[in-house]
């Protein structure tokens, strides 16, 4: 009997494991349990089923047998899609509309880099027609960059490959403890790893603890001291890490339109915006910090570089954020979980009626007539 009082939200252990490859990904067959929680208090569970191939989705091969139309869609936890109902997700919805194989790539805390890897592994291997990049403008330019992955707090696992731009000596120091912090993690056997609060903590939270505060000053300044900078992205770059994030997430978006394209497959991009550029109840940050509150934010701004880029490079794109917005000014209404931001059941349909045309684009096929609440 326990002496403590016993919280309906204590995690379960987790789907995915430390890759030297991929930073991390799913564990092939897992099974677990998604928990969604308001504070203390649980808000939704989700029965959480990881398919033979490592994707939150339902049973897929390699090889294409039906002759449908494959689109690879890639993202971070927007795409895995934990927090719903696997039919209730945007992809299954339009694979059920489209008649398309609308194949599941995400991995929750994947960015480009991520992807990249991901896809040049075993994306291609499913020989798509189409690939599809979900890009989360919260935290995917942050992300990318060595100097603001090493700095900012995200409960991720340490990604070997980092090279911050400028090199230094010390900066060179702080990429080989990401390595080394990966090599451990990645070589820990899996039953250890999964069923080890005590092994994942050392491997992940006090291996970041650790750079952070070694890497604090080689990295350059932060925008203000003390405090996260995933609002970064909503104005010009101003530091060092902003530049080379920007950088560095440009570099990366062409290198994956390379290997695409090398595939044979066509690339298109989506952008999803994070629920606080349209809906102010989830300003956390900006509640926890004055300085957040009084600064003046652009939340355009990386929409315009985005979209620069993609028209130069001649990639078929699309934004998320009007269509929130307007579902906003309609239901008031953010279509999020307000505990983690994620897209709950609504947003996920609000996703699949976006995206549906881009996606039938993409394929070279008509999209289907709009849905209503007649229909």
């Amino acid at each position: 009997m326990s002496l403590l009082p016993v919280s309906p939200c204590t995690g379960t252990p987790p789907l995915w494991r430390p890759s030297r490859i991929v930073g991390w990904g799913l564990i092939p067959n897992g099974r677990g349990e998604k928990q969604i929680c308001a504070e203390d208090r649980l808000v939704a569970r989700r029965p959480i089923v990881i398919n033979s191939l490592g994707q939150r989705d339902r049973e897929r091969s390699y090889r294409n047998t039906d002759g449908a139309s494959r689109v690879l869609v890639l993202g971070d936890s927007f795409v895995e899609a934990l927090q719903v109902e696997l039919a209730d997700t945007f992809l299954a919805r339009i694979e059920n509309d489209l008649g398309v194989e609308m194949l599941n790539a995400g991995v929750s805390g994947y960015s480009t880099d991520n992807e990249v890897r991901a896809f040049k592994s075993t994306g291609r291997r499913y020989a798509p027609d189409v690939v599809i990049l979900v890009f989360f403008i919260g935290n995917d330019v942050l992300e990318n960059g060595a100097r603001l992955f090493l700095l900012n707090p995200h409960g991720l696992p340490p990604k070997p490959w980092l090279r911050a731009r400028p090199p230094s000596a010390a900066l060179r120091a702080c990429a080989g403890m990401e390595y080394a912090a990966n090599f451990v993690a990645s070589t820990t056997p899996q039953l250890l790893w999964q069923r080890s609060r005590v092994v994942r903590s050392l491997e992940i939270s006090a291996a970041q603890e650790l750079t952070r505060r070694w890497c604090a000053h080689p990295s350059g300044p932060p925008l203000h001291d003390g405090v996260p900078e995933m609002l970064g992205v909503y104005r010009e770059p101003s530091t060092p890490a902003w530049t080379e994030a920007w950088v560095t997430s440009e570099h990366l978006l062409r290198k994956l339109k390379d290997n695409v394209t090398r595939a044979g497959a066509r690339l298109g991009v989506v952008l999803a915006p994070y629920a606080a550029e349209y809906d102010p109840r989830m300003r956390v940050l900006e509640t926890q910090y004055e300085i957040l509150r009084n600064a003046k934010w652009d939340y355009d701004y990386p929409y315009r570089r985005l979209s620069a880029l993609f028209e130069r490079e001649g990639v078929p794109w699309m934004s998320l954020a009007p269509t929130f917005k307007a579902y906003y000014r309609s239901t008031h209404d953010s279509g999020c979980y307000a505990s983690d931001a994620h897209w709950n059941e609504a947003g996920h349909e609000v996703v699949a009626n976006a995206l549906e045309p881009f996606v039938a684009s993409l394929i070279g096929r008509r999209p289907p007539p709009r849905r209503t609440d007649a229909n």
